[in-house]
């Protein structure tokens, strides 16, 4: 693998064996010579590594990218889809990871800093099926992960494809309750919905252990109803007697190596009390960008989220999504999706890319 391959593995295993910003702009080097769409585009507007001196000048990918041009440093070691499309598999991303150790080391270190920063283990109950069931899901590649990094003992998967074992979920939870040992759910906040309204209609409530947590990921897509993250909060202490403070959504995408959490175990675990926000690693940084300029916005002002992550070193370093947030004064919320997200906001247009 290429040298920077190194660096950026280093710096996301130990923040002391580099720096951000110098990282950053000797990675976008190295796409700017290995990945020929993204150079086209660079070099149309005047932007090499030579004018570059600040990660923020860095051109950014639009997500729509992913779907259109080859966006890789070298052969893929693995292909990674995002979730369904109405417009058939062909509309899919493609992120395609020439190597697979950058992602599987930020996923790792992402977890422990955000969801167990206080355990080294602890009992895994998924409902998000394992990567052997869903190869092309990065999703399913970092539970599975999370598994083999921070599963106890009766750590399980009750999930499939196409089906949830929602009766062995409830037998696992009840199990650990009268152990008195704490678990960790896993899923997708649809699931989790539709988990928590299960148990409201079948009269379920479980007293967990101290300590226990819920990492869920997503909006409510697939959810059976809306649900607001206080209500979701509620319910989950109402059913499952685990405090809001236990209860980390995490936000992620197919285009990204990297994961952004709620805040609230880390900053708890440090003894800080702050409101609710995403935060990411070191390794990590986030832009919100006017969807008109693509300037910064101010703070509480909403725009284009466009993260740059270091463990995209072999793909794209630079991802503007498709998202809307605004700065929080502890990190930023996701507060929706840009309306006509898929033909205007993005720096780099499709057609650029894959001509």
């Amino acid at each position: 693998m290429h040298a920077v391959h190194e660096k950026v593995l280093a710096f996301i295993r130990d923040s002391s064996t580099g720096a951000f910003e110098p990282l950053a702009l000797e990675v976008f080097a190295h796409q700017f010579e290995c990945i020929p769409a993204y150079r086209r585009v660079c070099e149309a507007r005047g932007t090499t590594p030579t004018s570059v001196g600040d990660w923020r000048d860095i051109p950014p990918v639009p997500v729509l990218a992913f779907k259109a041009a080859a966006l890789h440093c070298a052969p893929p070691q693995r292909v990674f889809l995002s979730s369904g499309t109405t417009r058939g598999q062909e509309r899919r991303s493609r992120h395609c990871l020439p190597d697979l150790r950058l992602y599987h080391a930020a996923a790792v270190a992402g977890l422990r800093s955000c969801v167990f920063p206080d355990v080294d283990d602890m009992r895994l109950l998924s409902l998000i099926p394992s990567a052997d069931e869903q190869p092309d899901s990065s999703l399913a590649q970092m539970v599975s992960w999370a598994t083999a990094a921070f599963g106890a003992p009766g750590s399980a998967t009750f999930a499939t494809a196409t089906t949830v074992d929602v009766t062995g979920l409830a037998e696992a939870l009840r199990a650990a309750e009268r152990a008195g040992q704490p678990v960790c759910l896993m899923t997708t906040t649809g699931t989790l919905i539709r988990f928590l309204d299960r148990c409201r209609d079948a009269g379920w409530l479980f007293r967990l252990a101290h300590g226990s947590r819920v990492m869920d990921t997503g909006g409510v897509k697939g959810a059976p109803r809306p649900l607001s993250r206080p209500g979701l909060l509620h319910a989950i202490w109402n059913t499952l007697s685990i405090p809001g403070y236990f209860v980390v959504n995490e936000y992620g995408m197919s285009e990204l190596s990297s994961q952004y959490y709620d805040n609230v175990i880390r900053e708890r675990y440090r003894g800080r009390v702050v409101h609710r926000a995403k935060v990411g690693s070191h390794w990590l940084r986030t832009r919100i960008l006017d969807p008109a300029t693509l300037r910064d916005v101010t703070t509480g002002e909403p725009g284009l989220l466009c993260h740059v992550d270091l463990a995209n070193a072999g793909t794209a370093l630079a991802v503007l999504t498709e998202d809307v947030g605004q700065w929080l004064a502890d990190g930023f919320a996701v507060i929706g999706r840009a309306p006509g997200a898929e033909s205007r906001g993005c720096s780099l247009a499709w057609s650029e890319l894959s001509g």
